[in-house]
């Protein structure tokens, strides 16, 4: 489940688009490596703002003008926070250096929820990707930039974006098989433009509310521990 719930929404650094915002549904699936399983993602952009819902077990958002990401677990109705500049230290961290990603069509054609789709393929640090794009979503260019930017700095399709020329198409699905966590699939089901209320990007009344810690050390550090209550 790699690409676009990648706590890379922790990567957010958007601009604004004109318009509408967007709303993309995509069934992520991990066919093979050590968590296999299948579920399925709502991603929501509005403006500099985003959400991601993983099933109906936990969300993410994201705020890239004040910076602040936060998770949402719904069966304990927890809200997590990460500390201010969090999201900064993220970005320079991983942002460095920018994996390269050469993209080449192999002829392959297959229809995938209705769009019609070109296979591209390429490799990247060890890890075998293939694109299934179409020419068929409408504003391709302003949706794919915004996607771009929810994406980290290790995947394989902002590499793509970010290796000069233009992405060929609209990514449908996404294969990444990693020699590492194994195979990874992304399907778009739907994608539109559309208008995304603000109580999305909103903690829901009646949550907890807990702070994550900063990290003295990268790869430690202590559990979250709950610093506000706020509801029942």
């Amino acid at each position: 489940m790699k690409r676009l719930h990648l706590l890379a929404l922790a990567l957010l650094a958007t601009a604004p688009l004109a318009g509408a915002g967007i709303i993309l549904v995509e069934e992520a699936e991990q066919s093979s490596g050590p968590m296999p399983g299948k579920s399925q993602l709502t991603i929501s952009v509005s403006g500099a703002q985003a959400r991601v819902d993983v099933g109906k077990e936990i969300s993410s958002i994201v705020d890239s003008k004040s910076g602040t990401v936060t998770s949402l677990m719904h069966l304990q109705k927890i809200a997590m926070q990460l500390p201010e500049g969090a999201l900064d230290a993220i970005k320079k961290k991983t942002g460095q250096p920018k994996p390269k990603l050469v993209l080449k069509p192999t002829g392959k054609k297959e229809t995938i929820n209705g769009f019609q789709c070109e296979e591209y393929t390429g490799t990247m640090e060890g890890m075998k990707v293939a694109f299934w794009v179409t020419r068929e979503v409408k504003n391709q260019k302003e949706i794919l930039d915004q996607l771009a930017k929810l994406s980290g700095g290790n995947d394989p399709f902002k590499a793509a974006l970010e290796s000069g020329g233009d992405f060929p198409g609209f990514p449908i699905r996404s294969v990444v098989v990693s020699p590492l966590a194994g195979t990874s699939t992304m399907t778009v089901i739907s994608v539109r433009n559309a208008e995304v209320p603000a109580a999305t990007f909103e903690i829901p009344a009646g949550y907890k509310t807990m702070d994550i810690p900063k990290m003295s050390n990268p790869g430690g550090g202590a559990p979250a521990v709950p610093v506000e209550s706020k509801g029942n």
